[in-house]
């Protein structure tokens, strides 16, 4: 975000008025009163340090400051983020178009490393739904590997890239990966996003196990998807996991808990989500699989061969 055209002295002060704050209430004992009017007046900015105790004391959290600074919109970056993280909870076409147009456009502006890796994530993604092609789709996910992988650790925004990327490897590749990522999300407990990418890793990963056929392996994350999306109350994905978790107890013998699958349609029409109801009676192995166009042996092909 560009804020060359913002005066951040000028919305500090505006922030502090309207919650009816005195300057000396806001710079406390972290700075002298004649500094912190520096500040509003623009005269001198601010540390970190005394960045983060102003709003700390004016009770607004970094990132909604940025979002006032910017007229209550968010800047190029951080709306191609927020569109980029939508695709966790709603992969469409009409977003994907959405996000590639806005990145091209920043990129050709200037450089920037991570959202060339959104790219990269979202073409090969509209290869999919388009084309249904796997190993081209492969190729364009592959390229935000590439940097991914020389990296020592996966932040948040690092994590969202290597969840929508996940395809690019075979399923035993995808639980290393998806194992370390989980480890990684256990440090941001008190994040409601880390919540939501702990839930879409694992329905990636199941879906690439249940692909490979690999149902005894898939049920344990099933298990996590099923806890995570009730805790949450992501009730989709809570119906999701019941799908899976159904269709892999059936295929290894085990019919001890038989009617997971009516009960995700109970949910779903709770919901009054008809297209997703129809969907798990047509094909409940398929449920929310974003190759389930893709050939079936074609698919087997691909994982043999990566």
């Amino acid at each position: 975000m560009s804020l060359t055209h913002v005066s951040i002295g000028a919305t500090l002060k505006k922030i502090r008025e309207n919650k009816g704050y005195t300057q000396k209430e806001i710079s406390d004992d972290t700075m002298a009163r004649s500094t912190y009017t520096k500040f509003e007046r623009n005269d001198i900015t601010p540390t970190l340090s005394k960045y983060l105790a102003i709003l700390d004391h004016l009770d607004m959290p970094h990132e909604e400051f940025l979002y006032l600074l910017n007229d209550y919109t968010l800047g190029e970056k951080e709306t191609i983020l927020y569109l980029f993280k939508q695709l966790e909870k709603k992969l469409d076409l009409a977003l994907l178009d959405e996000i590639i147009e806005k990145g091209e456009q920043l990129v050709q502006e200037r450089y920037d490393q991570l959202i060339l890796d959104i790219l990269n994530a979202c073409r090969g993604y509209k290869v999919l739904f388009q084309e249904n092609d796997l190993s081209k789709a492969k190729k364009h996910a592959k390229k935000a590997w590439e940097r991914l992988e020389t990296l020592d650790y996966w932040y948040l925004t690092e994590l969202h890239v290597l969840n929508s990327i996940l395809y690019v490897f075979d399923s035993e590749a995808a639980v290393m990966l998806t194992e370390q990522a989980l480890s990684n999300l256990k440090r941001y407990t008190h994040f409601e996003e880390a919540a939501t990418l702990k839930i879409s890793f694992l329905l990636h990963l199941t879906n690439l196990l249940m692909m490979d056929k690999k149902y005894a392996e898939a049920l344990p994350y099933l298990e996590q998807m099923e806890a995570a999306s009730r805790d949450s109350q992501n009730l989709i994905m809570w119906a999701t996991a019941l799908v899976r978790k159904e269709v892999c107890l059936t295929e290894t013998g085990d019919t001890t808990e038989h009617g997971l699958i009516n009960k995700a349609i109970q949910l779903f029409e709770l919901l009054d989500k008809k297209e997703l109801k129809s969907l798990v009676e047509k094909d409940p192995e398929n449920f929310y699989n974003l190759y389930a166009a893709y050939p079936a042996e074609k698919i087997k092909d691909e994982l043999t061969m990566n």
